[in-house]
């Protein structure tokens, strides 16, 4: 059977949010554990011109909404960035993942073939549905994810490769 442009973008966002939800649940107890305020965690960035925790959760759902919308020809909505609790940011995801439960298989096959067009970071990008999908949605989205990551371990959170991956089959 070949691979789907489903099994590409749902299943894998999916696997990548669920990741994403458990190493926040992390942060947050290791926060708990240690006295810190879990808010503290919000902000905590890689580097001064990186942005902190809340905006790579933000990034990384928003992400996935904006690229399913282009691929299934729906309006993209952008969605304020208002998060300011560990629990929102994990309400985000599951919002994010609720989404992702009502894509329509058929509708992602078409939009491989789709032409999208967007500005990014004041540049004008043409792809076709394939290419936006492979050369800059997954890539993008991954990138958000790990940055999450990297910052709570940098911050101290006990993580495992196996807590962003979830279980290996």
């Amino acid at each position: 059977m070949p691979l789907s442009a489903y099994d590409l973008s749902s299943g894998l966002f999916a696997r990548g949010l669920n990741g994403l939800k458990t190493i926040l649940t992390k942060g947050e107890e290791h926060a708990a554990a240690t006295g810190r305020s879990p808010a503290s965690l919000l902000e905590a960035r890689l580097a001064t011109d990186m942005n902190g925790l809340a905006v790579q959760v933000h990034w990384a759902t928003e992400g996935v909404k904006l690229s399913l919308a282009r691929l299934t020809s729906a309006t993209p909505t952008a969605t304020a960035n208002e998060a300011r609790t560990m629990a929102e940011l994990r309400q985000r995801i599951e919002d994010t993942l609720l989404q992702l439960g009502e894509l329509v298989p058929q509708d992602l096959e078409l939009g491989l073939e789709r032409v999208i067009e967007l500005e990014h970071r004041g540049v004008p990008k043409t792809f076709t549905g394939r290419q936006f999908l492979l050369d800059f949605a997954i890539p993008n989205f991954f990138f958000h994810v790990t940055t999450a990551y990297a910052i709570l371990r940098l911050e101290g959170v006990k993580l495992t490769k196996g807590d962003l991956l979830g279980e290996w089959l």
